[in-house]
């Protein structure tokens, strides 16, 4: 069913939002104890056995790390992380995704609650002015799966791609876990390295020989180009403010055949 106001659906939904963060983050309420951190799950997701662990695991980055905006569980790629891909690997991005995240107390207090928006609260996170350059954490493999696929704000825009997202079934031991090749220094140096020794290909068709056995990379040039190759790869194609979803200064990776990493990546 297509909601016949989708935009005063919007504005009742980030009035709901704006609402439920202001009482948790406040604390003023005995129903909502204040709280450095707030995990935010829509009703139509499921999550992993880990979700919890993961969240509980970057929240400490989070706190941390004055770079890092968010973090999330859902991989807006996640249809194509292989079989049953790195299920502990965690990377930076610049995109917002959404669908189960976190956010700590300073980011709301500081900057977010003076200035909440009436609608669209996601795109408006995803804005320039909001982000301010940091980035988001998020799994390569999704710790939540949107189910929904009638009625809602969206319209079920991406149900293509959102009922083939693969959802982690593996509880994986965060605690136990070395997370510091996520501070940003190493991140970036490790990722750049990753992807600058990964073999060109010159073509979609190369790309997915390539791939079977060594990681790989596709240079596009300007946003139309990207959205052209992400069409005949099957991943999202869309971006918001300029920045394709799941990308990281411009990369986007995908592991389409097994174990090995297709990159589509800005000039190198």
């Amino acid at each position: 069913m297509r909601l016949k106001n989708p935009n005063l659906a919007y504005e009742a939904l980030a009035q709901h939002y704006g609402w439920a963060l202001q009482k948790v983050f406040d604390g003023l309420d005995p129903s909502f104890p204040q709280t450095e951190r707030v995990i935010i799950l829509e009703e139509d997701i499921h999550t992993s056995p880990d979700f919890l662990g993961f969240m509980k695991a970057t929240s400490k980055l989070l706190d941390t790390d004055p770079n890092l905006f968010a973090v999330s569980a859902y991989n807006d790629n996640g249809h194509m992380v292989g079989d049953p891909g790195d299920v502990q690997r965690i990377v930076r991005s610049d995109f917002f995704p959404g669908l189960g995240w976190m956010m700590n107390r300073r980011l709301w207090k500081e900057e977010l609650e003076a200035k909440w928006p009436k609608g669209y609260w996601d795109d408006w996170l995803r804005e320039p002015v909001q982000r301010k350059d940091r980035h988001i954490l998020r799994p390569e493999v999704s710790r939540t799966f949107h189910f929904g696929n009638q009625g809602g704000t969206s319209a079920n825009q991406f149900g293509s791609i959102l009922g083939r997202i693969k959802l982690n079934k593996e509880n994986v031991d965060w605690s136990n876990l070395d997370l510091s090749y996520l501070s940003q220094d190493r991140f970036d140096q490790e990722y750049s390295k990753l992807v600058g020794q990964s073999t060109l290909a010159h073509s979609v068709e190369e790309a997915l020989k390539s791939v079977e056995s060594q990681n790989t990379k596709i240079e596009y040039n300007g946003i139309d180009q990207f959205k052209d190759l992400a069409h005949r790869l099957g991943i999202m194609e869309d971006e918001k403010a300029m920045v394709p979803r799941t990308s990281y200064h411009g990369v986007v990776e995908m592991r389409p055949l097994g174990n090995r990493l297709l990159f589509l990546t800005p000039p190198t």
